[in-house]
């Protein structure tokens, strides 16, 4: 079941929440909504949901061919997943899970024995076939989740909505439901959205990352295309760490090594090149395209050495990432002075703001 909104624009009082929005998730796609808070997300995910509508004068919500722009959530049939799970706590896991089906419409409500098979169904692919007497309060986070999970998916939705679905998570659970919600989403193949402000959650799980910002959809494409190819600053900063270099004229653009950052201007137009801390080379050799610097701090825990560095010339701080291997044959110290060279810079005007 494919999802289309097309010219989605949501007003709350003066407030603009969503601005113009078009997206386009193709059948069987887990589509990720990445971006501040307050950038519009979850307003288009409810949007999608039927929760929320859209200004009068916005265009249709489609789900495949099908106009559900004035359907409500119940007749939009989707499954909906929250960040705090929702769970009725007088209810015990199986009674949570078979909750939808039970409060169907008596003509369409499956019979006893059918909701008992799918609920059990449900929760041996979510894992918790031994938990169903157990009530929310005595399962983990992590499993509470899932139990909102398979909530959702038994009333056979066309599509899956999830809202900050690992928010309220700590860093561990939260990488293990990734790679689980993953594996799950490949097996059952159900048309997903989820929103997101993880810049890694959105890498790692989604098939496409639509990046938002004040209401906007700034770039929508595959986490390596947004990664690696950003189409402005704001989604090249939002993305992982970043350093700026400024390069205001042909002098200060040698003076960094950033000759090639002419082509990016015309006249005396101001541009910034904008490198990733891993894209910073650190050694002890200078040439034409390196600047001085002094290591300022080292943190080597971990699998790459995080370093910072100090330019000579501005005084600017600039944050590089190298392999351990790369930082136990350099030997670096901090107070000393050694030399970096930009890789793989991107260079954006200044005019741009983030």
């Amino acid at each position: 079941m494919s999802i289309q909104v097309n010219n989605i624009s949501k007003t709350f009082g003066s407030f603009a929440a969503l601005k113009n929005v078009s997206l386009t998730v193709n059948d069987g796609e887990l589509v990720a909504l990445l971006g501040p808070s307050g950038c519009g997300k979850t307003t288009l995910l409810r949007i999608i949901a039927g929760l929320e509508f859209p200004d009068p004068a916005s265009g249709p919500v489609l789900f495949h061919t099908d106009d559900v722009s004035r359907q409500d959530a119940r007749r939009r049939r989707v499954g909906f997943v929250f960040q705090h799970y929702s769970l009725f706590r007088h209810m015990n896991i199986f009674d949570n899970v078979a909750f939808g089906l039970r409060v169907r419409p008596r003509n369409v409500r499956p019979n006893k024995a059918e909701i008992k098979h799918r609920v059990e169904s449900l929760l041996n692919l979510v894992q918790l076939e031994r938990h169903a007497a157990l009530y929310p309060w005595q399962l983990s986070g992590g499993q509470r989740q899932r139990v909102a999970l398979a909530r959702a998916l038994a009333v056979e939705p066309k599509i899956l909505l999830l809202d900050e679905p690992f928010g309220a998570l700590d860093a561990k659970v939260r990488k293990e439901l990734r790679h689980w919600l993953r594996r799950l989403h490949d097996e059952m193949a159900i048309t997903s959205v989820f929103v997101t402000h993880d810049q890694e959650e959105a890498l790692e799980l989604a098939d496409r990352v639509a990046v938002l910002n004040t209401g906007r959809i700034e770039q929508v494409g595959t986490p390596e295309e947004v990664y690696d190819h950003p189409a402005n600053p704001f989604v090249f900063n939002f993305l992982g760490n970043v350093n700026i270099f400024h390069c205001r004229d042909k002098e200060a653009r040698q003076q960094v090594g950033l000759a090639q950052a002419a082509a990016a201007t015309t006249g005396e137009k101001v541009a910034a090149a904008y490198v990733r801390p891993h894209d910073i080379e650190i050694s002890r050799a200078a040439d034409s395209e390196t600047i001085p610097a002094r290591v300022v701090h080292i943190a080597a825990a971990g699998p790459v050495a995080k370093i910072q560095l100090a330019r000579l010339d501005t005084r600017e701080m600039v944050h590089a990432e190298i392999t351990r291997q790369k930082y136990r044959q350099l030997n670096l110290n901090t107070g000393e002075s050694v030399y970096i060279k930009l890789q793989n810079p991107r260079y954006f005007s200044e005019d741009y703001v983030i």
